[in-house]
């Protein structure tokens, strides 16, 4: 039994008019020690997959289907106060921008030793001793001076390990990180993942990153989802997906790449843009972007085939696998 499970989640925004729907359908599993990475563009539902396993999506919006199944309990049917016991404690989450994380009337000590007694019944001494460790652990220089700091005392890269450090406080089982790196810049981005790499090893912790750049994704996970319109589109092992990829919009995602391009060139660009929640086209979704769409396309939404180690939506991807077939029988 994998240690997390999402079936068939679907999650809608009621507004006036009717409903949006953020999530169809979607469907993965992580397991203990297990890396995960989420790829897609903006709005493609990638951070409300994220915090609609711990339901954090705020009203107006709500988890309309499916199920979240951690070690086999579901997480979308706990009340408020069952989940407490979980949302930091056995499942962690580092946000965006730690300056909106992080308290800034608070010192980082008085916050880390909070998140202890919440779930711990421990003294403050303890806490503050163990906070202290988590910093040491995440290398944050000087850590007993930054307990007695406040975030804005901290540069940009030692918040960002502040946060990693008050996920790690209770030795959670899973990490979800909603671009952990996005204002950095790109020395402290590839110093934060290599930290996070090497903990998420050291302590074999499960982790789900939510990010937009492939280069990261290809060295930090070990399998990936690509999402588009609040749908997976493409999901398997991700050395596989990334040199093989089959769905068209993988492959543009890929291709998109600077150092997919010729020096001097134009970068590729995928034409069009991701559809909002109020103007998803028919069929999938995909097709407006799409040089491979056909009617089918316009009119109904693909089911996944198995396309070498990965599952994709596509007909196009369907199409070719049966002509594929087909000779292949036709040579035996």
């Amino acid at each position: 039994m994998a240690l997390l499970e999402v079936k068939n989640l679907d999650v809608r925004f009621a507004v006036r008019g009717g409903d949006l729907t953020a999530l169809r359908g979607i469907s993965f599993s992580l397991d203990k020690g297990e890396r995960l990475g989420l790829v897609g563009e903006s709005g493609a539902g990638k951070s409300v997959a994220a915090f609609s396993i711990l339901n954090l999506i705020a009203k107006p919006g709500y988890i309309a289907g499916g199920q979240i199944l951690f070690e086999g309990k579901d997480l979308a049917a706990m009340s408020e106060r069952e989940l407490r016991k979980i949302r930091g404690n056995r499942i962690a989450m580092i946000f965006q921008d730690p300056m909106m994380t992080l308290n800034p009337v608070l010192t980082i000590g008085t916050q880390m030793v909070e998140a202890i007694l919440a779930h711990r019944k421990i003294s403050k001494k303890e806490a503050r001793g163990i906070a202290l460790d988590r910093l040491k652990k995440v290398q944050i220089p000087s850590p007993e001076t930054r307990l007695d700091q406040y975030p804005h005392e901290l540069s940009g890269g030692m918040r960002q390990r502040v946060i990693i450090a008050i996920a790690l406080l209770l030795d959670p089982e899973v990490i979800i990180a909603d671009e952990p790196t996005t204002a950095l810049d790109v020395t402290i981005q590839a110093e934060v993942m290599d930290l996070l790499l090497h903990l998420c090893e050291q302590e074999n912790v499960a982790l789900m990153l939510i990010t937009h750049d492939l280069g990261v994704v290809s060295q930090v996970t070990q399998r990936m989802l690509v999402m588009y319109s609040g749908r997976i589109i493409e999901q398997g092992p991700t050395r596989d997906v990334i040199d093989n990829a089959q769905h068209p919009y993988t492959r543009g995602l890929i291709n998109a790449l600077p150092q997919m391009g010729e020096p001097g060139a134009r970068l590729f660009q995928i034409p069009g843009s991701m559809p909002s929640l109020k103007n998803v086209p028919t069929g999938c979704p995909f097709h407006p972007r799409c040089q491979y769409a056909t009617d089918e396309c316009r009119q109904a939404m693909p089911e996944y085939v198995r396309a070498g180690n990965a599952d994709v939506a596509c007909f196009e991807v369907s199409k070719r696998i049966e002509q594929e077939k087909h000779m292949q029988e036709a040579r035996t």
